[in-house]
């Protein structure tokens, strides 16, 4: 049960327009607003993939999912989060040595040697062009010291974007089992990584010039006296293997991947009209159908583009009731006053991509009457925006409030006047 005193609001959003009506609600008046929707939710239909998710780019919501949180291995889709810490850890003109370790990956290799030198950004195309193994296991080594040592910073960053059920144990993706945990991810963390490395890391612009370029060469160094450094005698030339920045010129950045446990992998970037989404598909196909995740994507992306458009966010905050301040030292010196004051909200989203037949919520909750405790700005509750069960946005309410606790002073402030017939 909620308590008295405390209000709550959900606005619901749909396509024509926002007509505000009336209620009430407890204490409070309430202007909901509410607009005409499909009756049904439409879905893209059949996918090749076994695992799909689309995420929205501006809040990480899963806009469309097939067994999007069921953990699967993602082969080489994981290159992209090894290339966003090297980027975020790194120096692109640091020299990477190579191991042993390193030189011995198996296909698809850059073929570096041990003993030899490269620089780091120089690796980082091998790395997402060509999604060379040996060049990831070099990278992981010089930023994490060892593959392990990365693997720890891999899960570190995952959790810290909120990817619940992914277990990353190589910086290549190879398939690799640890007690009962494999390398692997679902189809929304992936998109939760896509989203950060596309547009919310420091680094986004260079992880997208990176993954954009069509092909790149560079040779390996070799290391002289004093740390010096010089150009060596072999050279190497990548090429672009995101077919899917061709077909589709939405597409700003994606990866590949394949291994025999994981099946054809691959996640993107997309913008589209303003649109800022994220694909995930895992298991998309075994040999012979290199090209399903091609047709699952143009599906998704028709999908996205025909039913979500954006829609403006109503501005609440002169909806909100006003708060009655108790006990505060007015400057009337009357016991009797009741002062009040207007809460405030900033709504930072003033725009959201929403299909059709969604619904928009509000949720506001915060006290109709609080006791004066100080002059000043306070948080008296929060405000939260939400799609669903999803919580798009939450913001404190706050007010700010002009006198503090009424004192002993005031009293005798009061009692002054009294006698003073004032």
């Amino acid at each position: 049960m909620r308590s008295k005193g405390w209000i709550s609001l959900i606005v619901p959003l749909r396509k024509a327009g926002g007509i505000l009506f009336c209620g009430i609600f407890l204490l409070t008046q309430l202007f909901p607003c509410v607009v005409s929707a499909k009756e049904n939710q439409i879905n893209p239909g059949s996918l090749y993939a076994l695992s799909a998710a689309v995420m929205d780019g501006e809040n990480g919501r899963l806009l469309y999912g097939k067994e999007a949180d069921v953990h699967r291995a993602n082969a080489s889709t994981t290159k992209i989060l090894t290339c966003i810490l090297c980027l975020e850890n790194g120096n692109l003109q640091d020299y990477v040595a190579v191991s042993e370790y390193a030189a011995g990956m198996p296909d698809v290799q850059l073929n570096i040697c041990e003993g030899e030198y490269y620089k780091m950004e120089d690796l980082l195309y091998s790395l997402m062009l060509e999604s060379h193994n040996d060049s990831a296991v070099a990278l992981a080594e010089h930023i994490g010291g060892s593959v392990e040592g990365f693997s720890n910073l891999m899960n570190e960053k995952a959790a810290e974007l909120g990817c619940n059920d992914s277990y990353f144990l190589t910086p290549n993706g190879l398939d690799k089992k640890k007690g009962k945990n494999f390398h692997g991810t679902t189809a929304y963390d992936l998109g939760k990584i896509m989203k950060y490395c596309a547009w919310d890391s420091p680094q986004s612009d260079k992880f997208l010039q990176i993954t954009q370029t069509g092909e790149h060469s560079f040779t390996n160094y070799e290391k002289k006296e004093k740390n010096s450094f010089v150009k060596g005698s072999k050279t190497f030339s990548c090429r672009n293997h995101n077919a899917f920045l061709q077909q589709n010129r939405n597409c700003i950045s994606g990866k590949t991947g394949f291994t025999s446990q994981a099946g054809y992998c691959y996640v993107a970037a997309v913008e589209s009209e303003g649109r800022k989404y994220t694909l995930a598909l895992l298991g998309c196909g075994w040999p012979n159908n290199k090209t399903y995740k091609w047709k699952d994507c143009e599906k998704l992306c028709s999908y996205i583009d025909g039913n979500y458009h954006y829609r403006q966010v109503p501005d609440i905050t002169s909806k909100l009731a006003s708060v009655w301040i108790k006990d505060d030292e007015n400057n009337n010196f009357d016991l009797n006053h009741k002062t009040y004051v207007r809460p405030r909200v900033k709504q930072k989203i003033t725009k959201i991509l929403l299909a059709d037949w969604e619904k928009l919520d509000f949720k506001v909750n915060y006290p109709t009457s609080i006791s004066a405790t100080k002059k000043g700005t306070q948080t008296i509750g929060k405000f939260q925006m939400l799609v669903g069960n999803h919580i798009i946005s939450t913001q404190p309410i706050k007010i700010d409030c002009p006198f503090g606790r009424r004192g002993l002073d005031w009293y005798f402030g009061t009692i002054a006047r009294m006698w003073a017939g004032t």
